[in-house]
């Protein structure tokens, strides 16, 4: 592809599905930590785990300070990470994922990682579950509790490629792939490339209003995963 990219992938809805654990473990996590049945809403698309753990505490009329934050993340992981064999069982990769990352791996003067609002163990176990984690180099990636706010992620991902690779890579060397407006957002905070996949909720004229030059509709076709990449660098370029 010319001159090194970093690709930064978000997992859920653009690279897998796991249909309705992470709901699961939220209300087991609720529970054991405020005691509360669940009552929350899962439908925010695109935001860290740690933002997504103080909108669901208040939910159940609960202040998220500190300390219980850091409880119910706690609580969360281990019971996200014991819900392995169920994200296996009821789960599923996207059609052209495991193709899209074997090309990309391919590539000679490409590295690849996760951006995702995933606490990094969880990140590790979904993509293990369907196969995909040999593609990944995982300490370069950016997590859900690294940061509140998704924009502020990607500067982990250039922090942690430099430290192991001695290597400096530009917003314009950056791509980011994924699936709702705060991915795009979090790419155009800090003029990187997006390509947008319109495989989870959001759709295709969403995507593009909240500023994606490039939406795919899903990651079937391997070789036009590989021209949106292109075409994202390309526009960054122009900007």
């Amino acid at each position: 592809m010319g001159g090194g990219l970093l690709v930064l992938w978000d997992i859920d809805q653009t690279l897998i599905k796991t249909n309705g654990v992470a709901t699961e473990a939220y209300a087991e996590a609720v529970l054991e930590t405020v005691g509360s049945t669940w009552r929350g809403d899962m439908t925010f698309n695109g935001l860290t785990e740690r933002a997504m753990a103080v909108r669901v505490l208040r939910m159940h009329d609960v202040d998220p300070d500190p300390e219980l934050l850091t409880l119910f993340l706690a609580n969360l992981e281990r019971s996200l990470l014991s819900r392995a064999e169920a994200t296996k069982a009821r789960g599923y990769a996207l059609t052209g994922a495991l193709a899209a990352l074997q090309a990309l791996d391919a590539e000679s003067d490409v590295r690849q990682s996760v951006l995702t609002g995933n606490i990094r163990t969880v990140a590790e176990m979904k993509l293990q579950a369907f196969g995909l984690h040999s593609w990944i180099d995982f300490p370069i990636g950016a997590y859900g509790d690294d940061e509140f706010e998704r924009n502020a992620l990607i500067p982990h991902a250039w922090r942690r490629a430099e430290a192991r690779y001695g290597r400096t890579y530009a917003p314009a060397e950056t791509v980011i792939l994924g699936d709702t407006v705060r991915d795009v957002e979090a790419a155009l905070a800090h003029d990187a490339a997006v390509v947008a996949v319109a495989s989870g909720s959001t759709s295709v004229a969403d995507l593009r209003d909240a500023g994606a030059e490039v939406v795919l509709d899903d990651l079937a076709d391997t070789g036009r995963v590989l021209a949106a990449i292109t075409e994202a660098t390309a526009a960054v370029a122009r900007r």
